[in-house]
This record gives C-alpha cells, structure tokens and sequence, in this order.
C-alpha cells in the first residue's frame, strides 16, 4: 500500500462528525465483513473520530483488510496495520467485532505499541451490538434514539439499562425497565488488553514534632485564645431584684 493512500486515510478517517465522550478520543473499529455490521461501523464513523477497518480470513488463513476513507474502500496491506504504518493518528483505543465461534487471527489483534486498550464483541447480531458499542461509546440521549429509529429497534431492546435517559425524555406513566437482556449480552464482551489507572503516591508522613516545638504551638494557640476572648465586647448579664429593677425602670423613665 503506498504512503500517500495510507496518510490519505488516516486524514479522512477522522474527519467524522463529533458527539459524546469519545469525541476526543480515536477508536479503531475493526469489524468483519458482513453487511449488517458495517452498517453499524459506518454510523459511528459519522459520530466519532474513528478508524474503521473491514477483516475477512482468505481460506488459506491470509487476512484481508480494507480501510473507510469517508468515500471509498482501500486495500490495508497486513504488514502495514501490524507496524500501524496504515494511520496517521494512533488510535486510543480499539474495538473489535467477532463472529461468533470465530476468533480474530492474532495476527490482526492491535498491538499495544500503538494500541494500549483491546476490547471486542463477540456477536454480530445487531441487537446486541447497538447495545453493547452504546455502552462502550456512553451513547447519549440523541445517540440511543438515532440508532433506535434507524434501526427500528425500542430504545428498551438496545437500550435496556436506560443509560443517559431522562424522565423527561420517557412517554407519562411509562416505567423505567431493565431486562434480563442487560446482563445476558455481557457474555459478549471481552476486555482484552485494559490499562490499569494510574497508581496513586502514598502521602508522606508529616514530621513528628520535638518538645519545644509542642511548646510553641500550644502557646500560640493560647495567645489566639486569649485575643479572641479580647475581642468579645458583649456585656456580661446583671441580675437584678424586683425592687431594683422598679428603680431602674422609674430612671429609665426619667
């Protein structure tokens, strides 16, 4: 593959439109070829910085790899994407799709030299695909109901943890649910390669104090316990009798 078409690529790969979390972040999306799926690829390259690439395994175990420029299919040499010589920008994360019952050849795995997070889905069914990218993507409200239009799908069915959904955004009386679906397109997912966060540095101890520095605190904070007590101008109350308090009033009077 010539360096031109490969810095073509990488130009036009990322110059989708830009919505949710991921807006800063570049994704490589390696899918298989199937229609349905690329279908789905290609809607998120309109929504996010994406590198989309399409697999398909010759049956002699060769890999074939095309890249999305944003108008056409170009052919991805599988020498070209293990150096990562195919894209200008690095991705900061990959996603890849599966058949199911099919790996992807360890060859085509993105190697963490250029790729540090590896996530995949092991199903092409669209359902839980939308499901599971959304949650990968934190679709947002117009994201969830985009995909649930387009694909003429509920919001429940690929949606159904109701992720980003305001009460606002549901019809009155309707109940938010969350299905067993939910939990049943877990077995899908897989984290292959998930960078650990960064590990945090223990606070230093502070210095024990010697005795004459105990002395000099304790005695500051008499001398500030004496100045605010200074400061208080409050009179302190008298107590009178009855009969003093008749002569102060007929003074006060006066």
């Amino acid at each position: 593959m010539k360096k031109a078409v490969m810095v073509l690529l990488a130009v036009l790969v990322t110059a989708g439109s830009v919505y949710s979390s991921r807006k800063d972040e570049v994704t490589l999306v390696l899918l298989p070829r199937d229609d349905s799926v690329v279908r789905v690829g290609l809607d998120l390259f309109q929504r996010y910085r994406t590198l989309l690439v399409t697999y398909q395994v010759q049956p002699n175990g060769t890999p074939s790899l095309h890249g999305w420029t944003g108008k056409e299919w170009v052919n991805i040499n599988p020498d070209a994407f293990r150096a990562g010589d195919f894209f200008h920008t690095g991705p900061d994360s990959a996603l890849i799709v599966e058949e199911e019952g099919v790996s992807l050849p360890a060859s085509l795995l993105p190697p963490e030299s250029w790729c540090n997070a590896v996530y995949k889905i092991t199903t092409t069914e669209v359902r839980p695909l939308l499901h599971l990218t959304g949650q990968y993507y934190d679709f947002k409200y117009k994201d969830w109901k985009w995909f649930s239009e387009n694909y003429r799908m509920s919001m429940d069915a690929i949606n159904p943890e109701q992720l980003n959904i305001a009460w606002y955004h549901r019809r009155l009386g309707e109940n938010l649910k969350k299905g067993p679906v939910a939990a049943d397109d877990l077995q899908y997912w897989v984290a292959v390669r998930h960078p650990l966060p960064p590990v945090e540095m223990a606070a230093e101890p502070e210095p024990e104090l010697e005795t004459n520095d105990v002395e000099a605190v304790e005695s500051l904070d008499m001398e500030e316990s004496d100045t605010m007590l200074l400061t208080n101008d409050i009179p302190e109350a008298v107590v009178l009798s009855p009969g003093d308090a008749r002569e102060e009033a007929v003074k006060s009077e006066e």
